[in-house]
């Protein structure tokens, strides 16, 4: 999202990012498509922002072999970038390190630290966490406490 809104106009950010939600937000690739080409012709006026949601469209169509649930969970990526964001401030503080391991224990210290504030629950977990575990029952099972 971030790549395409260079290419647009700060007074446009609010529409744009409506319209290209509502891709995200189909229920089906044929139907995300639709609302790509309506994208598309909405926007050609930024050529350069549909340039890079067309370069990117593969990965977007690859979210449409998920369900509903996990795909949301993929595209909502603030927490993600959140966390990222919060390492990478406590590395560039620090100009240099004497070593890997003293690397290793700061972002270990830090971890520790970010995980003692997670406390929002993810938006219908439940749903999620089924969905997961009839597609990856192999690797979650093990990790479930009946």
């Amino acid at each position: 999202m971030r790549n395409a809104t260079r290419y647009i106009p700060r007074k446009d950010w609010v529409k744009s990012a409506k319209d290209i939600k509502s891709v995200h937000r189909a229920v089906s690739l044929d139907e995300a498509q639709v609302l790509f080409d309506e994208f598309k012709s909405n926007w050609s006026k930024y050529g350069a922002a549909v340039a890079v949601w067309e370069k990117n469209w593969t990965s977007n169509e690859n979210l449409f072999t998920s369900p509903e649930n996990i795909r949301k969970i993929i595209y909502t990526t603030n927490t993600i970038e959140s966390y990222h964001n919060q390492l990478r401030k406590v590395t560039n503080r620090k100009g240099a390190f004497p070593n890997e391991m003293s690397l290793f224990k700061l972002l270990f210290l830090r971890i520790n630290d970010i995980q003692s504030t997670w406390y929002r629950p993810v938006h219908n977990w439940p749903k999620v966490l089924n969905e997961l575990v009839l597609i990856f029952e192999d690797r979650i099972t093990q990790h479930l406490r009946y």
